[in-house]
């Protein structure tokens, strides 16, 4: 019988609430990446017991142990990155209360229509958080009193609630949403925050590196930034099928939300001031880009770093030798103790051994047979590349390690070289969209007037010109009203 699985269709929207049929994958990966990246990226969340998206509310999914352990892995790395830069963790309460919500017009209009509401029966007093400042802030203003008491510096790791109506997809787009960070800051200067900001660039090139993946980090637009805000940036993932997808941002506030909030301080001469804030954020996405960059027709490739099992022992044996092979296997295991290394001893072919850890994207697998007994040996075989090799069973140890910095290293070099093809830079305005049906990323002059936007994103229906490039060009003429300026900005197919 042909194997069933609900297909995808990307490029539809969906708008109603009804029950989503159950999801039946078939029993292998039948979805090429290159050929239909959504129905493989769906099959493949599943096989590999990722996460079961099978739960009765739509676009929220059920964290698998294998998938919870990759996301925790990432967890406890920024964990460590902001308390080593001295940002406290705290928890703020999931409800907010309608006086808070609608304490930030802006803030409310952008959220009120993905609210989840909640309240007593058939009252709605609250709404779940979509993000943390209308929870946060009112607190900030009580605990803010004078310079002293700056700069606060916290953050959160939680889930979100938005009713997205658009396309869902896990790890893409959910309506819970997590687990993610959010960063929140205050600071007595406008410098102060503007170095926050710096800090967190160099935190985040940290975690990118952390889970092996190149990002495009931009600047967006004025008019796309929070009110008031003195600017965003923001960083955006290449996908298998050629789109983008935003993937964490960096805000400063100014004092925007501190005078919506009536956050101030009083400095050393007595003088009443607002401060400035900044807020930062990124969390199960992390996760999602690197799955979706480094899997290929075989399965996931999963980063060693966050590699729930970085290695697996595969014992290949018969009735007469069985006993000693994986007696053999085990004593290995003891060997690389410092690593994260299972046996596969189910009772099951070799092939379908083999099968399940490519499946699962196991970076480094090690077989174990009657030659490699004989000849003092093990068999390596390198998820990443496919390749194989052997390693004298003296030196298993450090070529395990060496293997495994390896193996890191060129994953983050291939998600690198493959952003630096996919983006083009393209002098005229009918060529944008030819570059991203080709699934690549049009580099573009832009003056960074909102009518020259404006111009582009109508001659270029579907695409978005995302924001532009922090690094300042050589001087050419705008595509799209020709005046000259030394900003380039990038125009993609996104979620």
């Amino acid at each position: 019988m042909k194997p069933k699985y609900k297909k995808i269709d990307e490029e539809k929207e969906e708008n109603d609430d009804e029950d989503e049929e159950s999801l039946i994958l078939p029993a292998s990966l039948t979805a090429k990446k290159s050929e239909d990246f959504p129905n493989w990226m769906s099959q493949i969340l599943q096989l590999a017991r990722i996460i079961d998206n099978r739960f009765a509310v739509k676009s929220m999914f059920v964290w698998m142990p294998y998938g919870y352990d990759m996301m925790l892995r990432i967890k406890n790395f920024w964990d460590i990155q902001f308390r080593k830069n001295g940002i406290k963790e705290m928890y703020f309460p999931l409800l907010v209360p309608m006086k808070y919500a609608q304490q930030n017009d802006t803030w409310w209009n952008g959220f009120k229509e993905q609210g989840f509401w909640a309240g007593q029966k058939d009252k709605t007093d609250f709404i779940l958080r979509p993000t943390g400042e209308p929870v946060m802030y009112p607190m900030f203003s009580l605990w803010i009193r004078g310079a002293s008491d700056l700069p606060l510096r916290i953050y959160e790791t939680v889930f979100s609630y938005r009713y997205e109506t658009k396309q869902t997809r896990p790890l893409i787009r959910d309506r819970e949403i997590g687990p993610w960070y959010e960063i929140h800051t205050a600071h007595a200067t406008k410098e102060d925050a503007e170095k926050e900001i710096e800090l967190a660039k160099v935190m985040n090139d940290l975690i990118w590196d952390f889970i092996a993946v190149k990002p495009l980090m931009i600047k967006k637009p004025k008019w796309e930034c929070f009110a008031g805000a003195e600017g965003a940036l923001e960083y955006y993932t290449l996908m298998p099928n050629g789109r983008v997808l935003e993937n964490g941002s960096l805000n400063n506030l100014g004092q925007a939300y501190a005078k919506k909030f009536n956050i101030k301080f009083r400095d050393h001469t007595g003088q009443e001031k607002y401060v400035w804030q900044t807020c930062t954020g990124n969390g199960e996405r992390y996760l999602g880009a690197t799955l979706a960059q480094h899997g290929d027709d075989f399965g996931l490739v999963v980063a060693p770093n966050i590699a729930p099992i970085q290695v697996l022992i595969i014992p290949i044996y018969n009735k007469e030798n069985k006993e000693k092979i994986i007696d053999k296997a085990r004593k290995i295991k003891n060997i690389l103790h410092e690593f994260r290394v299972e046996i596969d001893e189910k009772e099951e072919s070799i092939g379908s051994k083999f099968y399940n850890s490519e499946l699962n994207g196991i970076p480094l697998r090690l077989e174990l047979g009657e030659k490699e007994l004989n000849q003092k040996t093990i068999t390596a075989f390198f998820r990443n590349s496919r390749k194989k090799t052997a390693f004298k069973e003296s030196d298993l140890v450090k070529e395990v390690d060496l293997s495994l910095k390896k193996i890191q290293l060129e994953m983050l070099q291939k998600s690198a070289d493959e952003l630096k093809a996919a983006v083009v830079e393209v002098k005229n305005m009918k060529d944008i969209s030819k570059i991203a049906s080709e699934r690549k990323i049009a580099k573009i002059y832009w003056c960074e007037e909102a009518d020259c936007y404006d111009k582009i994103l109508k001659s270029n229906e579907g695409l978005e010109l995302i924001g532009s490039d922090l690094k300042k060009a050589e001087e050419s003429s705008c595509i799209a009203c020709g005046r000259k300026t030394s900003n380039q900005a990038y125009v993609a197919s996104s979620y």
